[in-house]
């Protein structure tokens, strides 16, 4: 039952969380627009899109949000 509870609330929070993700504008720009270069960077080189620290940030965050719920997962599922 336990299990089931859990696997309810993992459900909706991954649904709230998705309902949160907001898409980038997909209009297009005008082509005399781009001919300066890559927009996407800001001076930092065409390589470089967003912020890396940020990214790692992140991920290493995620690692952890996986790693704490697993945790709880076989916890709550351990027979004595």
């Amino acid at each position: 039952m336990r299990l089931v509870t859990v696997g309810a609330l993992v459900a909706v929070a991954l649904l709230t969380v998705a309902t949160l993700a907001v898409a980038a504008d997909p209009t297009a720009l005008p082509a005399e627009v781009l001919e300066g270069g890559d927009l996407r960077s800001e001076g930092e080189g065409p390589g470089l899109v967003g912020n890396p620290l940020l990214i790692l940030l992140a991920v290493a965050g995620l690692g952890l949000a996986t790693a704490a719920v697993t945790a709880l997962i076989v916890r709550l599922t351990q027979r004595d």
